[in-house]
């Protein structure tokens, strides 16, 4: 399955999922095996991702500094709206949650290394976040992406960053269910 196809399917399964009755629900893949899948669809389009980002770093492909910080702002709002993670950012300054993504960001997709915020195991330890956050998360991600006209190619190319960078906000020892 492409990569689009399969972020695609298990952004959809996962959305229908959480509203659909408990029958289907339980037909559902779980957090943990969409992680699975998204981590082997993210290794096999490596090589590709790597080629596109050497011919125009992905920094540039999401629009720089403006284009990066609105993308987070609109990550953030939907994140508040998510019932499954909103807990985790009420309470908290919006804006600067937007900013300091932003920053984490541009720093890693080929900007400037403008962020100087906690590495991410620091600044997620306290939340016990698990695979089904994550997945959450992830497909608060790719709406806002898809909201501000972004490409699939853009889309699956931070989602697998993301994913690259999971095992720092998910600890194992909360991967699917917290204690």
């Amino acid at each position: 399955m492409s990569m689009p196809r399969l972020l695609a399917g298990l952004v959809l399964s996962s959305a229908f999922a959480v509203g659909a009755p408990p029958a289907v629900r339980a037909q559902a893949p779980t957090a943990d095996e969409q992680v699975a899948a998204l981590e082997a669809s993210c290794a096999a389009s490596a090589a590709a991702r790597a080629s596109r980002h050497a011919a125009k770093p992905l920094y540039q492909r999401l629009g720089g500094d403006e284009g990066i910080h609105a993308i987070m702002r609109e990550v953030v709002r939907l994140h508040l709206q998510n019932p499954a993670i909103r807990r985790y950012f009420e309470g908290l300054d919006p804006d600067r949650v937007a900013k300091r993504g932003a920053e984490f960001v541009i720093s890693g997709t080929g900007g400037p290394k403008v962020y100087k915020g906690p590495d991410l195991t620091t600044s997620h330890r306290s939340m016990r976040l698990t695979n089904g956050d994550f997945v959450a998360a992830g497909g608060d991600v790719m709406q806002a992406m898809r909201n501000l006209k972004h490409g699939q190619e853009e889309i699956d190319e931070v989602v697998c960053t993301l994913v690259s960078l999971r095992a720092q906000v998910v600890l194992p020892q909360t991967a699917e269910k917290k204690p």
